[in-house]
């Protein structure tokens, strides 16, 4: 049976001969939302094998009067246990102050990142919180040309270097903006 808060969680597997630091993706596209410059992501994830994790992903995208802006964040748990934000100027993660310790096995992990899309067209990390504890981020990347419009919230599990199978489930996944 699969873990639940809700009753309706979505499962994540990498299974048995995925390649080392393969993913799996969820991708959820909205409505476009051109005004909205704060974000908030908030959302539980329950991992059976985080030892095998490499890193999880969880991201905002958006794109608005021809630019894209891009919360892309990631809890990297095998080189330094932090949190990273995406650089989609310079195409490289960078490591922030904030810390992610490796999540306990089959316990649901309540966690929630505050965004906001500044007048200058750059993206700001403000906070992440796990579990209750907060902590301050406030690092800025520039945004990226685009015609499109749009928004989206998006998942992703990484294997680590041997390619250990392992599930995530996510649950009470909400994305509020204005």
């Amino acid at each position: 049976m699969a873990p639940s808060l809700s009753g309706s969680s979505a499962r994540f597997q990498l299974l048995k001969g995925t390649k080392p630091f393969g993913g799996a993706l969820w991708f959820k596209a909205m409505a476009a939302q051109n005004s909205a410059t704060h974000f908030i992501y908030d959302l539980n994830f329950f991992v059976d094998n985080p030892s095998a994790v490499q890193a999880l992903e969880f991201n905002v995208g958006q794109s608005a009067n021809g630019a894209h802006y891009d919360f892309s964040t990631q809890c990297d748990l095998f080189d330094g246990n932090v949190w990273r934000v995406w650089d989609p100027v310079g195409f490289q993660w960078v490591a922030s102050a904030a810390t992610c310790a490796e999540p306990p096995a089959n316990t649901w992990v309540h966690l929630v990142w505050e965004f906001e899309r500044e007048p200058d067209g750059s993206v700001t990390f403000t906070a992440v919180t796990v579990d209750g504890v907060r902590q301050m981020v406030n690092m800025t990347m520039q945004h990226t040309p685009d015609s499109k419009s749009g928004l989206a919230v998006a998942y992703q599990s990484d294997s680590n270097f041997r390619g250990t199978p392992f599930s995530v489930w996510l649950d009470k996944v909400n994305l509020t903006f204005w």
